[in-house]
C-alpha cells in the first residue's frame, strides 16, 4: 500500500460521513442540490465535473471568491472554499453567520490540527534561557512577508515586547517600521524576498537595512530564490551558514534531520546527514528549549490553519449532514484511487481545489471563522500592528465605489498589504479639496487630469501603456492623486500599497480569483455588476509615476 493510499485511509477514518460507493453516486434522493460558489472563470469546469461525478451539487458563480462569501452569507449559495485570509474577511462582514464544516488537509500530515506550525530553531549548546537572548543574534527567515519566517515572528516578538517598532508618526511606512525593528533586534539576518513590488523602494529598503540581507548567499540581490530562502533554506542558514536562530516550520525540521514526519512514522533519509539532531532545539516563548530528536512535541508559537469549506448558519441537523456527505462524495470521486473518474477529469479538478494530496476531512465540531483563526493565533498574525493600524485614507466618489473600497481594504489587509486602506465617501469636488488640504483624506483615484493634485500611480493596459483600450466614453486613464506637498516617505508608502494591490489582485494574478481589482463589481442588492469602478475593467496593472520610474513593460 503506497503512502498516498495510507494517508487517505487515515483521513477517511477521521471523516464524519463515510461514503461507501465510488463511480457516479446519486445524492438527489436525500434532498435537493447544494450550491457551491466558485469564481466565474471556474464555473463551466465546476458544472461539468460535478455533473460527471453524479453528486447533488450545483455550481453557481460569483465574480470572484470574495463575492462568493457574500453570496453564501446572503443565502444565494451554500458553501465556498476559503483560505485563512478569506476567513478573516468573512468574520468582518456585516450580518455574517459563517461556519467552517470541513478542512483540506494533506496526506503527509492527515491528523495535524493545523496546516503548519511556526517554530524557532536554535543550537542546543547556545544556552538560550529567554526570548531576550535573541537580541543581537543572527537570524534566518524563510522570506519577507511569509508566514512562519516573517509575519509570525513579527507578531509574536512584538507581543513579547522584544521587537519594538518605531513610533507610527508617518515618517516611516508600516513595512519600513517592521524592517527597522528587525534590523535593530538582530545583528545580521537573511530575510530574502521582495520588500516592495516597486523596484526603487525595494532597493532603497534593502540598502537602508542592509544587515537584513547580510547572511544571505547573495546579499546584493537578497531575493526570494536565494540559497537560504524558504523553509529548508532557513534551516540551512542556521546549520550551514553561521546563523543563530531559524524561523521555519516543524515538518521541514523533521525532514532536514531525517526524523519521522508524524509520530510513530517511518523516518526518511536526512537532507543533511552531517547535521546531528541532538545539537538543535526548539526555542519556546517562555524561554525554555525542547529537543527535536526525542519525539517531544515542538513548542509552536502560532500556526497557519487549513484551507476550509465554509457555509452559513442555516445548515444544521440533517441538512448539515447532507452538505458534508455530498462534498465528501465529490472529493473522493476525483481523488480516491478506486474511483472510476478519468485521469483528465482528475487533472481538471485540481483547478477547483480538489487534489489527491489535499483530501477533505469533515469536522465533527463546527467553528465560526473568528474562533477557527484564533485557535491558531492567526488573527494576531494578520493584525500584528493592531486592527488596520495606520491607514491610507482613500476618498471615493460614489456609493458603488465605497462598497468596492470596503471589500478591497479588507481583502488587501488580510493578505498583508500595508499600509491599510480607509474608505471615505465624498463628492468628486469635495475629494479633490480634501486631498489637497490633507485634513481628512490622503488620496483619490480620478479618471481625469487634476491640476490641483499630484499623480503618483496610474493604470496600464496590456496593449499599450498610454491607451485606455476601450474605456467608455473616451475617459482617460485612472490616476492615483495626492497633495503636491506630501512628503516623499508618505508618497512611497502609498505607491507601495497600490502597486502591491496590483501585484496581488491584478489581471492574471492568482489572487484575482480571490478579488478582482480590475473588472466589474456587483453592488449589494443589485443584479447587474457595475463597470469601471475606480479603475478601468480592462486595465492590466498599476504602475508608479514617482521618481519617473515607469514600469510599462
Amino acid at each position: 500500500m503506497n503512502v498516498l493510499r495510507t494517508g487517505r485511509c487515515m483521513l477517511l477514518a477521521l471523516a464524519l460521513v463515510v461514503v461507501g460507493a465510488f463511480g457516479a453516486p446519486s445524492a438527489e434522493k436525500d434532498g435537493g442540490t447544494v450550491r457551491w460558489c466558485v469564481p466565474e472563470q471556474l464555473q463551466a469546469n465546476c458544472s461539468r465535473l460535478t455533473s460527471a461525478a453524479g453528486v447533488g451539487i450545483e455550481c453557481v458563480s460569483g465574480l470572484d471568491r470574495t463575492e462568493c462569501l457574500r453570496m453564501v452569507r446572503n443565502r444565494q449559495a451554500d458553501y465556498v472554499m476559503a483560505d485563512p485570509e478569506d476567513l478573516y474577511v468573512a468574520m468582518n462582514m456585516e450580518n455574517q453567520d459563517f461556519v467552517v464544516f470541513a478542512e483540506q488537509r494533506t496526506t503527509e500530515e492527515p491528523t495535524a490540527p493545523f496546516r503548519y506550525e511556526g517554530i524557532m530553531l536554535v543550537r542546543a549548546a547556545d544556552g538560550f534561557s529567554s526570548l531576550a537572548d535573541l537580541r543581537g543574534k543572527k537570524s534566518c527567515h524563510t522570506g519577507f512577508g511569509r508566514n512562519v519566517g516573517y509575519k509570525i515572528p513579527v507578531a509574536r516578538l512584538q507581543r513579547a515586547g522584544l521587537l519594538k517598532l518605531p513610533v507610527a508618526d508617518g515618517a516611516l511606512s508600516t513595512v519600513e517600521r517592521e524592517l527597522s525593528a528587525l534590523s535593530e533586534l538582530f545583528s545580521a539576518s537573511c530575510l530574502p524576498g521582495t520588500y516592495s513590488p516597486h523596484a526603487d523602494i525595494d532597493a532603497l529598503l534593502k540598502h537602508r537595512y542592509a544587515n537584513l540581507c547580510e547572511r544571505c548567499d547573495a546579499p546584493a540581490q537578497c531575493g526570494k530564490q536565494d540559497k537560504y530562502a524558504g523553509y529548508e533554506g532557513a534551516i540551512r542558514c542556521l546549520v550551514e551558514n553561521g546563523g543563530d536562530v531559524a524561523f521555519t516550520k516543524t515538518i521541514f525540521v523533521r525532514k532536514y534531520f531525517g526524523l519521522p514526519v508524524t509520530p510513530g512514522g517511518t523516518a526518511q533519509p536526512a537532507r543533511n546527514p552531517a547535521a546531528r539532531p541532538e545539537d538543535y532545539a526548539y526555542l519556546c516563548e517562555d524561554g525554555t528549549t525542547r529537543p527535536i530528536a526525542d519525539g517531544t512535541a515542538p513548542c509552536s508559537w502560532a500556526q497557519r490553519p487549513w484551507p476550509v469549506l465554509l457555509t452559513n448558519g442555516d445548515y444544521s441537523g440533517t441538512r448539515f449532514q447532507r452538505l458534508q456527505a455530498v462534498t465528501s462524495q465529490l472529493d473522493q470521486y476525483y481523488t480516491d484511487s478506486q474511483s472510476t473518474a478519468p485521469e483528465a477529469d482528475r487533472a481538471a479538478a485540481v483547478a477547483l481545489g480538489i487534489k489527491a494530496t489535499n483530501p477533505l476531512v469533515n469536522r465533527t465540531e463546527l467553528a465560526a471563522p473568528r474562533d477557527y483563526l484564533q485557535k491558531a493565533n492567526y488573527v494576531e498574525v494578520i493584525e500584528r500592528e493592531g486592527p488596520y493600524g495606520s491607514a491610507v485614507r482613500l476618498c471615493v466618489t460614489s456609493e458603488p465605489e465605497r462598497q468596492k473600497c470596503e471589500l478591497l481594504r479588507r481583502v488587501a489587509y488580510s493578505r498583508d498589504i500595508r499600509p491599510a486602506f480607509q474608505c471615505v465617501l465624498k463628492t468628486e469636488e469635495a475629494c479633490i479639496a480634501a486631498v489637497r488640504s490633507g485634513q481628512e483624506v490622503d488620496v483619490v483615484v480620478l479618471k481625469k487630469h487634476s491640476a490641483q493634485l499630484k499623480p503618483i500611480v496610474t493604470e496600464v493596459f496590456a496593449d499599450h501603456p498610454a491607451k485606455t483600450n476601450g474605456a467608455k466614453n473616451g475617459e482617460g486613464r485612472a490616476y492615483v492623486y495626492v497633495r503636491p506637498d506630501m512628503d516623499e516617505a508618505a508618497q512611497d508608502s502609498i505607491v507601495h500599497a497600490f502597486v502591491a494591490l496590483s501585484e496581488t489582485f491584478g489581471a492574471g494574478k492568482p489572487n484575482a480569483l480571490v478579488f478582482r481589482l480590475f473588472g466589474p463589481f456587483r453592488v449589494e442588492k443589485q443584479a447587474d455588476p457595475v463597470s469601471n469602478l475606480m479603475f478601468h475593467d480592462n486595465a492590466a496593472k498599476l504602475t508608479s509615476l514617482n521618481k519617473n520610474s515607469l514600469e510599462d513593460n
